[in-house]
């Protein structure tokens, strides 16, 4: 009589039946076990810091980072979890549409936030060190600073809130990987599908790379022109910061 199925050989079956798993689903669930207790502590750390500064608090280019932050934070406690679940387990925690649906709007929202959020950091520091001017008062600090960190935030929650749960084509869930395999009908339309492809991967991928690449130019040039060495101390550390988050 042949030994009952156990945990281990159940996830070697379904690696053995997945061949386009370049990493097998337990080899994952510990990538994800070691990296996301870490990323917690590290972005609890990192969220006390700024946050019980005063002067840290309060600095312009840092509230974005705190943004991202926790976002980075929210998923590591949301999605992670969820995902380790199915890598180790081959079953979605909760198996219901509801939470495959709210697990899909929290990874979509929060993965396009993040690359718009970056972008915007790109452009800021550009204000912030070039034309401070456009944020020396609040009302202009209002308009050039926080209205567009919450506008970003706001319009992938709104957006993401509204196509994750369109399921009129009775798209069906496949308790078994993550994300229940689920993704809104509206991915049905090519159009929607290069709008999103544009607004959230290339336009913000232009931002980065470009406003990275001439934040360095202009920090570099300014410093050589006024020979400000207080001045370049400050810049230097917001380049720093900004090259140090679009490398991740």
């Amino acid at each position: 009589m042949p030994p009952p199925p156990t945990l281990n050989s159940n996830i070697t079956a379904i690696e053995l039946s997945r061949p386009d798993i370049a990493i097998s689903y337990i080899g994952r669930f510990w990538l994800f076990l070691i990296s996301t207790p870490l990323s917690i502590v590290c972005s609890l750390f990192l969220l006390f810091h700024l946050l019980s500064d005063r002067p840290l608090r309060h600095a312009l280019h840092n509230h974005v980072i705190i943004v991202l932050i926790f976002m980075c934070l929210i998923w590591a406690m949301t999605v992670a979890p969820a995902t380790m679940h199915v890598y180790l387990f081959n079953i979605v925690w909760s198996q219901t549409p509801t939470f495959c649906m709210i697990w899909k709007f929290l990874d979509s929202c929060i993965y396009s936030s993040i690359a718009k959020l970056v972008a915007w950091a790109s452009l800021e520091r550009h204000i912030i060190i070039f034309h401070n001017k456009w944020v020396s008062t609040k009302k202009k600090r209002l308009f050039s600073h926080y209205i567009p960190l919450l506008l970003i935030v706001m319009y992938d929650v709104i957006c993401y809130a509204i196509i994750t749960p369109m399921n009129d084509c009775n798209r069906k869930f496949s308790y078994s990987i993550p994300f229940c395999g689920y993704s809104s009908c509206v991915y049905n339309s090519v159009s929607f599908i290069h709008f999103e492809s544009v607004t959230g991967g290339f336009i913000p991928s232009l931002f980065i790379g470009f406003g990275s690449f001439f934040l360095v130019l202009r920090t570099i040039s300014q410093k050589r022109r006024f020979h400000q060495q207080v001045q370049w101390k400050k810049h230097r550390k917001m380049t720093i910061q900004l090259l140090a988050i679009t490398s991740l």
